[in-house]
């Protein structure tokens, strides 16, 4: 098994992914309805992560969890602008 392929096909898929998902939420976030669900869904995926930080304290690893927050909220800013941003977590 050719573990490089593997990673950059990983990779590849999970920013594929990203890109979806954050072109479809920024299309459903022009709807008034919509939008605050949107916002509380980015809400609780921050506090999601920060809570999953804190569960797993020094075994996990910080690089991992610093950068799991910060892609959530560069999706969440693409998707609303910097008017769906909440303070930025410390973990």
């Amino acid at each position: 098994m050719d573990y490089e392929e593997e990673i950059n096909a990983l990779h590849a898929e999970t920013l594929a992914m990203s890109i979806i998902i954050g072109q479809i939420l920024s299309k459903l976030a022009t709807n008034p309805l919509l939008r605050p669900s949107i916002v509380e869904g980015f809400n609780q995926a921050a506090e999601v992560a920060d809570s999953v930080a804190i569960r797993f304290g020094k075994s996990a690893s910080p690089e991992h969890t610093v950068k799991t927050i910060r892609i959530i909220e560069e999706i969440r800013t693409a998707v609303l602008g910097n008017e769906g941003k909440q303070p930025r977590h410390q973990v």
